[in-house]
């Protein structure tokens, strides 16, 4: 491509859609002028609620701030903290749970659907209703367009938004937020819960959470450019409306948030609604956008603009970078160790004498299962699931155990290797002096991880 058409490419990318203004002056036919509609009380009050409300959720909540400073995976709850003590929210939140709702509030948010949260929602909700007032009761004048059609507005909204895609698109595209756990590999299906169900299944194929990834990154993306935020308002609307209904029926305890993030990409559209209209149910044209020009000078709105985009690819490559680190530190990139592996118990002494394998004893081990250096999660014979902060030494031959629910417990066991796939544990366990004979379960063996992808299929069988 040469050099004068990639100018004029970037030129018409960076600068924004310029009204119609003969259009506007003119109908399309009579040639006669045409005066803006007025928008009545109502549609000026709603469209107020809307940039009050989402300007408050947008400044307030700390997973939405963090994003726009690069923040990833773990230091959610240090910004929670740090921003309820300089907007003081917390007095504010167990004020309102006590004197409103005779309750009280945790410390702290989450990130999820805790009392905390709710009652902060009502906060906001009142603080809106009240601002919006005011500032009727104020400005009276009758409106020609929606404030939400406001250039400085839409780029907090669009700027707060695309870090949120960001973010959560990131964590799926490492992959890393779903993970598919050994030890739900020998669980039984009926114990676990919606959203475990949903983590797994999720989880499960990785190729599937990487596309979700890359269609959220692709929405903040287009939420960069004022010329491609309709487009990018849209895929993200259809992208949170997934994820909020997915929330809805499995329990997930982020509805909250997914459904005000759904709430902005709506936002972003309002302005454009009958121009949609016309696009998906007319058959006449549709008119020109309305400008979103942040400056008088065209000159300083590319400037501006090009800010836009460095400012949204750098919180993209922080996000990614953190999301990157954590995957190599703790998550599925981090080096797995000798004993990785479902282990199965073949044989368990207790006190010299064997033990059956009997579903009524929850005492006798079932699997040990061994995911990382520093955790053990073992599995009795009744299905339950004990997980151990571990401390494996294959140079001295041992496995230590401890509980988090109880600091003074403790458990040392010796090992002897068989063979890669043979395993003998030994020690005091709970009073008892145990010893254990395991085999390394083959994971290829189980449908979910060896099956792999067909593309002839004989039969259209579930299993």
């Amino acid at each position: 491509m040469k050099v004068p058409a990639v100018r004029a490419l970037l030129r018409t990318l960076t600068s924004s859609p310029a009204p119609n203004r003969a259009a506007r002056r003119t109908g399309p036919r009579t040639g006669a002028p045409l005066r803006a509609p007025q928008w009545d009380a109502v549609a000026q009050v709603a469209s107020r609620f809307g940039v009050v409300y989402s300007g408050l959720y947008c400044l307030t909540t700390p997973q939405v701030l963090l994003s726009l400073i690069g923040g990833g995976l773990g230091h959610r709850q240090k910004a929670a903290d740090a921003w309820a003590k300089v907007w003081a929210i917390r007095p504010v939140r167990q004020w309102v749970a006590a004197r409103v709702f005779d309750t009280t509030v945790g410390d702290h948010f989450d990130g999820g659907d805790n009392r905390y949260a709710w009652v902060g929602q009502f906060c906001w909700l009142t603080a809106a209703a009240a601002a919006t007032g005011a500032w009727s009761a104020l400005d009276r004048r009758p409106r020609t367009r929606d404030v939400t059609s406001d250039a400085r507005f839409r780029l907090l909204v669009r700027m707060c938004l695309a870090g949120q895609m960001f973010h959560y698109g990131a964590a799926k595209a490492i992959p890393l937020q779903f993970q598919l756990p050994l030890a739900r590999l020998v669980e039984p299906f009926g114990n676990f819960t919606p959203m475990t169900a949903l983590w797994s299944q999720t989880g499960a194929s990785k190729p599937y959470q990487v596309l979700l990834g890359c269609a959220e990154i692709a929405g903040g993306l287009l939420l960069l450019l004022p010329r491609t935020t309709t487009l990018g308002a849209l895929l993200c609307a259809v992208e949170l409306a997934q994820v909020f209904i997915l929330n809805m029926t499995y329990d997930v305890p982020v509805k909250l948030h997914s459904f005000h993030l759904l709430l902005l990409s709506l936002v972003l559209l309002a302005p454009e609604t009958t121009r949609l209209a016309d696009f998906f149910l007319s058959r006449g044209g549709v008119r020109p956008a309305a400008g979103t020009e942040l400056f008088r000078s065209r000159r300083a709105d590319r400037v501006a603009t090009a800010a836009q985009v460095v400012a949204g690819l750098w919180m993209l490559g922080a996000q990614l970078g953190n999301d990157r680190r954590f995957w190599s530190a703790f998550g599925p990139g981090r080096e797995k160790p000798e004993l990785y592996g479902i282990w199965n118990v073949d044989a368990y002494a207790s006190n010299g004498q064997d033990r059956p394998a009997l579903t009524t004893d929850g005492r006798r081990w079932r699997r040990v299962v061994v995911e990382s250096a520093d955790v053990v999660t073992v599995q009795h014979m009744d299905d339950s699931f004990d997980l151990h902060p571990a401390s494996i030494d294959m140079t001295g031959r041992s496995i230590t155990l401890l509980k988090m629910a109880d600091p003074q417990w403790k458990a040392t066991l010796t090992l002897a290797r068989e063979g890669d796939d043979r395993l003998t544990l030994e020690g005091d366990v709970a009073g008892e002096h145990v010893r254990l004979r395991l085999s390394r379960l083959d994971l290829d063996s189980l449908p979910l991880v060896g099956r792999g992808f067909n593309w002839v299929q004989e039969s259209s069988s579930l299993r």
